[in-house]
């Protein structure tokens, strides 16, 4: 078997991607890079719904407090285990309201 290249066809890929990183700024080994830095949307969903909801649930709670796991991971080990002691507490505050809400719910007997 024998590999054929299409120099036409290479060298408008070529092309089109250097006018495309010269529009951006970019040479072509930078937006490489930053092109491969950024998930794409379908791995972001695959990477959420890998998650526990207890994991999901912890994610939206640092992110209400402006944090994200990358964030926490750059802290200090005290203020990982401050920031953990908040989250589980709200958790544990969701859980409870969770809890009395489908308790108030079948209190028709």
């Amino acid at each position: 078997m024998t590999l054929k290249i299409q120099s036409d066809a290479l060298q408008a890929s070529v092309q089109a991607n250097f006018s495309a990183s010269r529009q951006s700024g970019a040479t072509g080994f930078q937006a490489a890079l930053e092109k491969a830095k950024k998930p794409s949307a379908a791995q972001e969903l695959d990477d959420y719904m890998r998650k526990s909801p207890a994991e999901r649930m912890v994610d939206i709670i640092l992110k209400s407090m402006g944090l994200t796991r990358e964030d926490l991971a750059s802290k200090s080990p005290e203020e990982q285990t401050s920031i953990m002691q908040k989250v589980n507490q709200i958790l544990k505050q969701k859980m409870e309201e969770a809890a009395a809400k489908q308790g108030s719910g079948n209190t028709l007997l």
